[in-house]
């Protein structure tokens, strides 16, 4: 099926969000894997994740089909993504991936697809139960939610501190790193070859200073090649940049938090070197920090200026709020005042639910609170992160 047509299917996969609703399941095959497709669970920008039945033996996987039409999508990029599970794999909190493969469109070889084949919970994620928890007028166990955030917190201190594995461990960790990223350079070198894109010789020199002023950014495209020069043992801090309730899973015991979509990943600090660097990096994170948990720095990128692992702690403390009353803090700000999102988070415009309405008064910001089923007092807000930072 040509592109124009498996991207038709993708549109209309996302409008109905349920596959059963055609003759047959569409069949996929991954390497030696054939699996059955059952429905959509999600999608966003270039990728479609479903929900997919092992032929061989009915287990359940979820699939994320990332689209990478050249100069738009590198190959290289979404396979960060994969290469980024080789570092901190096995992880009891950290989502790690099972196969992957990068297949060529037969209408167009210029475009490629990458499959990265996962594992699935059933039990969806963080925001799917502040969903419920809005729905049904309920709220958290406080015990319950601090071992969830315990969770998280481990999983980002093995991102923030991570240690450069040595010798057996290691080596084998490098070997599939290095892998993905033969896979990628492959496939990228066979798109371009395919659209001729060579540059002309008058061209080269301005390619050249483009090259020089993105080098910063583009080495985070290669998350383990920025352990070079780092003895086993040495701390190499990464960056997770896009923490979200929707980034963290919940495994089928309900109560092991798995954070997922390393795809944002990069090493951490980044210095902003030049004024070309800090735009890109401005536009990615537009791109992959979902706006209302995304740290201030990201939303204005100054020259100067670097970015580090404190984007996650920035991150980590909306979704927190979230969890206890309902959205982020400045989302809710947002909506309260009816002003833009982006200057609640660079003025740091946010407040606890109102206590006093909570108790009883009477007006409009009693029934819309009473209306989300928010029960949080400021007294629990403040207990929780007090706890939380005891434990980190």
């Amino acid at each position: 099926m040509g592109s124009l047509g498996t991207y038709f299917l993708d549109v209309v996969y996302s409008f109905t969000n349920c596959m059963v609703c055609f003759p047959s399941s569409p069949q996929l095959k991954i390497n030696s894997r054939s699996f059955k497709i059952l429905r959509l669970l999600g999608e966003g920008g270039f990728s479609y994740v479903y929900l997919v039945q092992d032929n061989s033996n009915q287990q359940l996987l979820a699939l994320k089909k990332i689209r990478c039409p050249f100069g738009q999508e590198s190959v290289s990029l979404a396979l960060k993504e994969v290469e980024a599970y080789t570092l901190f794999s096995p992880h009891p909190n950290i989502i790690h991936s099972i196969d992957y493969s990068v297949e060529t469109d037969k209408s167009d070889p210029s475009a490629k697809t990458v499959y990265i084949l996962l594992p699935y919970y059933r039990r969806g994620n963080l925001q799917d139960m502040i969903n419920a928890n809005l729905v049904n007028h309920t709220k958290f166990p406080e015990r319950r939610l601090m071992v969830l955030f315990l969770g998280v917190c481990k999983a980002l201190k093995a991102m923030h501190q991570y240690k450069v594995k040595g010798g057996p461990g290691g080596a084998r960790s490098e070997r599939k790193a290095k892998k993905v990223r033969n896979d990628a350079a492959r496939a990228d070198a066979q798109a371009a070859e395919s659209m001729e894109m060579r540059p002309s010789r008058r061209h080269r020199e301005q390619d050249d200073d483009d090259e020089q002023e993105a080098e910063g950014l583009l080495e985070d495209s290669n998350v383990t090649m920025a352990q070079e020069g780092i003895a086993p043992g040495g701390e190499r801090a990464y960056a997770h940049r896009d923490i979200k309730p929707g980034n963290i899973m919940i495994d089928d015991d309900g109560q092991t938090p798995i954070l997922m979509d390393l795809g944002s990943l990069s090493p951490s600090p980044t210095p902003i070197t030049s004024r070309s660097l800090a735009l890109q990096v401005q536009d990615t994170a537009a791109e992959h920090s979902t706006m209302p948990y995304r740290a201030p720095e990201l939303f204005d990128v100054k020259t100067g200026s670097v970015i580090d692992t404190k984007v996650d702690i920035w991150s980590l403390g909306c979704t927190l709020y979230a969890c206890l009353v309902g959205k982020s803090p400045f989302e809710a700000r947002s909506d309260e005042t009816g002003g833009s999102l982006s200057i609640c988070v660079l003025g740091g415009d946010w407040r606890f639910p109102d206590e006093a309405v909570q108790r009883g008064d009477r007006g409009s910001n009693r029934r819309r609170w009473v209306g989300l089923g928010l029960g949080v007092r400021n007294r629990r807000l403040r207990k929780v992160s007090r706890r939380l930072l005891g434990c980190v």
